[in-house]
């Protein structure tokens, strides 16, 4: 038994083989750009595995004190040729 779906593609197949009216072709076109459009730019529709913890990634940063204090840290190993 064949998939219904395939039977009718074949039909639409058919019928715009023999289309011969450019109205309703442009309408087609305009439909199938359409479409093109709407995949290319909808997100889909599935659940995310990662968390978005980017509040709580920034609650646990460093404040200015903390990152000065790693920057002068940082510096002061740096190999300085005198």
């Amino acid at each position: 038994m064949e998939n219904p779906i395939l039977q009718s593609k074949k039909e639409l197949i058919h019928w715009i083989n023999r289309l011969d009216d450019l109205e309703v072709i442009a309408e087609l076109v305009d439909l199938k750009e359409k479409r093109a459009t709407a995949e290319t730019f909808s997100e889909p529709h599935t659940e995310y595995l990662v968390k978005d913890d980017f509040d709580e990634r920034f609650a646990k940063g460093l404040n200015s004190a903390e990152s000065r204090k790693k920057t002068r840290e940082f510096i002061s190993k740096l190999s300085w040729v005198k």
